[in-house]
Protein backbone atom coordinates (compact mmCIF):
# COMPACT_ATOMS: atom_id res chain seq x y z
CA UNK A 1 0.00 0.00 0.00
CA UNK A 2 1.12 3.58 -0.69
CA UNK A 3 0.36 7.01 0.68
CA UNK A 4 0.33 9.94 -1.75
CA UNK A 5 0.56 13.50 -0.47
CA UNK A 6 -0.07 16.39 -2.87
CA UNK A 7 0.08 20.12 -2.27
CA UNK A 8 -0.90 22.67 -4.88
CA UNK A 9 -2.61 26.02 -5.26
CA UNK A 10 -5.83 26.40 -7.26
CA UNK A 11 -7.46 29.43 -8.84
CA UNK A 12 -11.09 28.45 -8.29
CA UNK A 13 -12.03 26.07 -5.48
CA UNK A 14 -15.53 25.34 -6.80
CA UNK A 15 -14.21 24.47 -10.28
CA UNK A 16 -11.40 22.38 -8.76
CA UNK A 17 -13.87 20.40 -6.61
CA UNK A 18 -16.15 19.77 -9.60
CA UNK A 19 -13.28 18.42 -11.73
CA UNK A 20 -11.87 16.42 -8.79
CA UNK A 21 -15.21 14.70 -8.21
CA UNK A 22 -15.73 14.01 -11.94
CA UNK A 23 -12.28 12.35 -12.04
CA UNK A 24 -13.06 9.88 -9.24
CA UNK A 25 -13.70 6.95 -11.59
CA UNK A 26 -10.28 7.34 -13.19
CA UNK A 27 -8.58 7.64 -9.79
CA UNK A 28 -10.27 4.48 -8.50
CA UNK A 29 -9.37 2.59 -11.68
CA UNK A 30 -5.76 3.72 -11.18
CA UNK A 31 -5.60 2.26 -7.68
CA UNK A 32 -6.98 4.90 -5.32
CA UNK A 33 -8.42 3.46 -2.11
CA UNK A 34 -9.28 6.62 -0.18
CA UNK A 35 -8.61 10.36 -0.05
CA UNK A 36 -8.73 13.38 2.22
CA UNK A 37 -8.66 17.02 1.13
CA UNK A 38 -7.69 19.99 3.29
CA UNK A 39 -6.22 23.45 2.90
CA UNK A 40 -3.68 25.56 4.69
CA UNK A 41 -5.35 27.49 7.52
CA UNK A 42 -4.38 30.87 6.11
CA UNK A 43 -5.21 30.11 2.47
CA UNK A 44 -8.25 28.08 1.36
CA UNK A 45 -6.86 27.89 -2.20
CA UNK A 46 -3.63 26.15 -1.09
CA UNK A 47 -4.76 22.53 -1.00
CA UNK A 48 -3.27 19.47 0.66
CA UNK A 49 -4.52 16.08 -0.52
CA UNK A 50 -3.69 12.72 1.03
CA UNK A 51 -4.54 9.47 -0.75
CA UNK A 52 -4.19 5.80 0.07
CA UNK A 53 -3.22 3.90 -3.08
CA UNK A 54 -3.11 0.15 -3.67
CA UNK A 55 0.59 0.12 -4.61
CA UNK A 56 3.56 2.42 -5.07
CA UNK A 57 3.81 1.34 -8.71
CA UNK A 58 0.20 2.26 -9.50
CA UNK A 59 0.50 5.55 -7.61
CA UNK A 60 3.64 6.52 -9.55
CA UNK A 61 2.06 5.56 -12.86
CA UNK A 62 -1.09 7.58 -12.14
CA UNK A 63 0.68 10.64 -10.71
CA UNK A 64 2.89 10.93 -13.81
CA UNK A 65 0.11 10.34 -16.35
CA UNK A 66 -0.67 12.80 -19.11
CA UNK A 67 -4.38 12.44 -18.31
CA UNK A 68 -3.80 13.70 -14.75
CA UNK A 69 -1.75 16.64 -16.02
CA UNK A 70 -4.55 17.71 -18.37
CA UNK A 71 -7.16 17.26 -15.65
CA UNK A 72 -5.18 19.43 -13.22
CA UNK A 73 -5.03 22.16 -15.84
CA UNK A 74 -8.82 21.96 -16.25
CA UNK A 75 -9.18 22.12 -12.46
CA UNK A 76 -7.40 25.51 -12.24
CA UNK A 77 -4.24 24.13 -10.58
CA UNK A 78 -1.88 27.10 -10.79
CA UNK A 79 1.52 25.55 -10.13
CA UNK A 80 3.45 22.34 -10.38
CA UNK A 81 2.14 20.17 -7.54
CA UNK A 82 4.40 18.91 -4.80
CA UNK A 83 3.85 15.14 -4.82
CA UNK A 84 5.30 12.68 -2.32
CA UNK A 85 4.66 8.95 -2.69
CA UNK A 86 5.61 6.76 0.25
CA UNK A 87 5.32 3.06 0.94
CA UNK A 88 3.28 2.38 4.03
CA UNK A 89 5.15 0.68 6.87
CA UNK A 90 2.49 0.65 9.58
CA UNK A 91 -0.38 2.69 10.98
CA UNK A 92 -2.76 2.92 13.87
CA UNK A 93 -5.22 5.02 15.76
CA UNK A 94 -4.68 7.06 18.89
Amino acid sequence: MATVSIRHRVGDLDKWKEVFEEFSTQRKAGGEISYSVGHLPEDPLDLHLVFEWDSVENAEKFMTSHELLLTMMDATVQEKPQIVISEKLFGGQV
